[in-house]
């Protein structure tokens, strides 16, 4: 019957013509010689003329043809320009992307997978990562040795090193968030402590008992006290080679961090010297005389000598810092006063704390400050701005310190509390010291805080030795070298349920969905 057997041309095509479209640049040579010639001069058509034709064209097909042409066009329409693009600018574009986009990047197809797959492009990443941000640097520089971070090892590849590195800085970010540290103290017999500074082997403290000492940082054990000053020890800064210190006898002692020994005795202060901060051959100090001083070491005797004294404060002078653009001091005047680090000229004046401030720090367009009005502020430099007002403390808040994500305070209220950097947000207090609290410093591991309790707290977020050394363990077999015991503080994570399941897949698949 016509029903059945009718329907035209479009009965011309079967399944298997449908399959089988024609392939970019196949030649058809048995077109109509019209059609021959339509395509001879078909490119100089202008584009309206083109577009037109193409439309019309497409009108009159039949659903068949249409689909025909659809599967010509697709690869075509499809086409991955990573297959164009050198090796190395693929890497490129890639390591611009953040973690959880270079995990689904891996996903796409076969070609992004195989750039993915390549094992020195994950040192690129290791490596770029480390210079933008704080917790990666910080991450590597911890286990440098451990990971083999400065050489390549076969044993143990880029991407594996990524995996780990990326575990360890998530752990340690879920500790943060869940706020449980465990504690550790030092008992410090030195009548209250009023500062301190450490680095990955040892904790220095200023204290009442006009001493300096020098506590190892793992096992809490004294390795030395320096005595000199005739007062209080109020502040202190340490590099390689030196450390110099502020008392309540007005005076700053410069001392060889190796052997002890007293180098230099500045006395220009006529009052207790509150703070002081020293970078290269720049040292600065401030005073309860009201004055901020400049000093300068000789390039050849290594000495300092006065160079500015800065007279703007109307009250002592409690604290300052400065870099190679700004000095920035706070006085009980309740002011907070900007130089010119080059010229010493007055660049602005910051006013909105109620009471005198007790402490601040500077860095980059930042300034945090703490005052006896009970407030925490983060202040703009350059829009000469107070952007957030912290509040909960219920006495002085006597020490602040800050990085890209958080902002601590220690305060006369015996408590330390964890702020949001960027809306202020209350996250965590910390509760442990029994009396004052005078000075805290911070990394992404831990707190360390000092108190009028004579107590150095240390406040441990990295809560995981046992599980990372597991993992050391894993780490040495790849090294084909006898698993050392576990100590404690070795940098190696192992998997735990609250991450990314991909990151537990064979590293062959380079699934990795951060």
């Amino acid at each position: 019957m016509d029903e059945a057997g009718g329907g035209g041309a479009e009965e011309d095509y079967d399944v298997e013509t449908l399959s089988s479209p024609l392939r970019p640049g196949s030649v058809v040579t048995n077109l109509p010689e019209a059609a021959t010639e339509v395509l001879a001069t078909f490119p100089s058509w202008g584009l309206a003329q083109r577009t037109e034709y193409l439309q019309m064209l497409v009108n009159s097909m039949t659903l068949a043809d249409q689909v025909s042409l659809a599967r010509v066009l697709e690869p075509h329409l499809r086409r991955d320009f990573f297959c164009m693009l050198p090796e190395e600018l693929c890497w490129n574009i890639l390591s611009s992307l953040d973690d959880r986009s270079l995990g689904r990047a891996a996903q796409v197809n076969r070609s992004w997978n195989m750039v993915l797959s390549n094992d020195f492009f994950w040192k690129r990443v290791i490596s770029l990562r480390r210079a933008e941000f704080t917790s990666w640097s910080t991450i590597c520089a911890t286990r440098e040795l451990e990971l083999s971070l400065s050489a390549d090892s076969p044993q143990i590849p880029w991407r594996h090193k990524f995996v780990l590195l990326k575990r360890d800085i998530m752990k340690l970010e879920a500790n943060w968030k869940r706020g449980v540290p465990e504690k550790t103290s030092i008992m410090c017999n030195g009548n209250g402590i009023y500062c301190l500074q450490y680095d990955w082997e040892k904790i220095v403290t200023g204290s009442r008992d006009n001493a300096i000492k020098i506590w190892d940082i793992k096992s809490h054990e004294l390795r030395r006290e320096l005595r000199g000053h005739e007062g209080s020890v109020l502040c202190l800064q340490f590099d390689d080679t030196r450390i110099i210190s502020g008392s309540s006898d007005a005076t700053v002692r410069v001392w060889d961090l190796a052997t002890g020994n007293c180098l230099q005795i500045l006395d220009q202060h006529t009052q207790s010297v509150l703070h002081l901060r020293f970078l290269g051959e720049m040292l600065v100090t401030c005073s309860k005389d009201k004055t901020v001083m400049l000093w300068r070491a000789d390039r050849r005797t290594g000495l300092f000598d006065p160079h500015h004294v800065l007279r703007e404060h109307r009250a002592a002078v409690n604290v300052v810092e400065f870099d190679d653009k700004y000095i920035v001091s706070a006085s009980g005047d309740r002011t907070i006063r900007i130089w010119d680090t080059r010229t010493a000229h007055p660049i602005a004046q910051l006013k909105g704390h109620l009471r005198g401030i007790a402490c601040l720090q500077y860095q980059g367009n930042t300034i945090v400050t703490g005052s006896s009005d009970l407030s925490v502020r983060k202040w703009n430099i350059a829009k000469e701005a107070c952007e957030l007002k912290l509040e909960g403390h219920t006495e002085l808040v006597r020490c602040v310190r800050f990085n890209e994500r958080y902002i601590i305070s220690g305060s006369y209220d015996k408590s330390v509390r964890i702020w949001d950097f960027d809306d202020g947000d209350p996250l965590l207090t910390l509760l442990g010291h029994d009396n004052r609290v005078f000075r805290l410093q911070f990394d992404m591991f831990k707190i360390i805080s000092s108190s009028q309790d004579d107590q150095i707290r240390i406040w441990n977020f990295d809560t995981t030795v046992e599980e990372r050394a597991e993992d050391a363990a894993m780490v040495e077999r790849m090294l084909g070298r006898p698993s050392p015991s576990p100590v404690a503080g070795a940098m190696v994570v192992s998997p735990t349920p609250a991450e990314p399941e991909a990151l537990n897949q064979p590293m062959r698949r380079l699934h990795i969905n951060l």
